[in-house]
């Protein structure tokens, strides 16, 4: 049993466009976990719901994460943009991690795996262009970089300029520079590596069909979210139904049965569930083995920190027939030491560390050199 005693947050400052957020939960036997919940400018306000709801469950005997919204009464259907959500993925996870470290587990053996000493990692080089210009000559550069270094799968979002509000007639004219990036991207990569696009939900139905069809000469291996899944479920099924590639998505979705849901309908072909939002490390791993029930693909949605990163991969080696897992390179060159042991990529691989729990504990020394240690009232 788990009896959760407090927690205390940290923020970490990275660029202008990100800071990390994590929470270190404690319990009655002192064993401590880190998680990370980062949600742009809301995540002071999903700071102070999971410090409420930890609040709450202080001296309750916890026999798992699958009991907590019931004893919380969130147990409804949640939508995973939501705070709460995002909270309640955070107060999950830890709950697991604690559990694995009261049983002297890795993490990965206690989600129902066993502990793999690696998993591939494709590079999104996204983050890294936020603070570029963004031309073609950019993301060529950082599509060079990431071959560089050994990753075979290169993602980018290159449709900065779109919105699903714009004139469907000129929707192609202003996707212009976002087909010059995807064709300087595979230029970079050449023809053996694998080229995923972004589309963040900027386009309708129609449009989607129209921009694949312009990418279909730059062999893109799959196509992300043209349209949001909780918003056009059934409008994404006919993007799905129209084009050669698989349709990825879901980094928003919340608990197994969403995921369920836009899997059964053909919206996705690949689930990208985010252990920050989706209900936590455990539920990834069940939505990852309903994906397979469901002869469908698993790839776990990843863009930030190495705390969720190393969650990321430990929930992604307990899936057999998971895809690579997501992560942002080039953000900042000291990312690797906010963790110990340091964070290890090399050559589109990740280290997984051999420790029970999680397996990392922050750096405070970083933490107190890039960021602060905060409480919530």
């Amino acid at each position: 049993m788990i009896k959760l005693k407090s927690v205390k947050f940290a923020s970490v400052y990275v660029t202008k466009y990100t800071t990390w957020h994590f929470a270190v939960v404690k319990d009655i036997e002192n064993y401590s976990t880190v998680v990370e919940f980062t949600k742009g400018k809301s995540s002071l306000s999903v700071a102070l719901l999971l410090s409420q709801m930890i609040e709450r469950l202080v001296d309750k005997e916890i026999k798992d994460e699958s009991v907590v919204e019931g004893l919380l009464g969130t147990d409804y259907t949640m939508d995973g943009r939501t705070d709460t959500a995002v909270a309640l993925s955070a107060l999950r996870t830890a709950v697991t991690q604690l559990q694995a470290l009261q049983n002297n587990l890795p993490l990965s053996e206690l989600l129902g795996g066993r502990l793999n000493k690696s998993i591939e990692v494709y590079a999104n080089i996204n983050r890294g262009l936020l603070s570029t210009e963004r031309t073609p000559q950019d993301f060529y550069i950082a599509a060079t970089k990431a071959i560089s270094r050994g990753f075979k799968i290169v993602k980018c979002a290159p449709f900065d300029e779109i919105s699903p509000k714009d004139d469907p007639a000129k929707v192609l004219e202003l996707s212009r520079i976002g087909i010059d990036r995807v064709r300087a991207v595979r230029a970079a990569i050449g023809d053996k590596s694998k080229l995923l696009i972004d589309c963040h939900s900027r386009f309708d139905s129609r449009t989607a069909v129209t921009i694949f069809e312009e990418l279909s000469m730059y062999s893109i291996d799959w196509f992300e979210e043209p349209l949001e899944p909780q918003v056009n479920p059934i409008a994404l099924r006919n993007v799905a139904s129209s084009i050669s590639v698989p349709v990825a998505g879901g980094e928003s979705g919340y608990g197994e049965s969403f995921f369920k849901e836009i899997m059964s309908i053909g919206a996705v072909d690949i689930v990208m569930p985010d252990v920050k939002y989706c209900g936590g490390v455990l539920e990834a791993v069940r939505i990852g083995y309903c994906a397979s029930r469901l002869q469908k693909k698993f790839s776990l949605h990843s863009p930030a920190g190495p705390v969720s990163l190393l969650a990321s991969a430990q929930a992604t080696s307990v899936v057999q027939d998971a895809l690579a897992l997501e992560h942002a390179i080039d953000e900042v060159p000291w990312r690797h030491e906010l963790i110990t042991p340091i964070e290890i990529i090399e050559n589109g691989v990740m280290n997984i560390p051999q420790g029970v729990g999680l397996g990392c504990e922050l750096n405070w020394d970083v933490v107190s050199k890039r960021g602060e240690i905060y409480d919530v009232c």
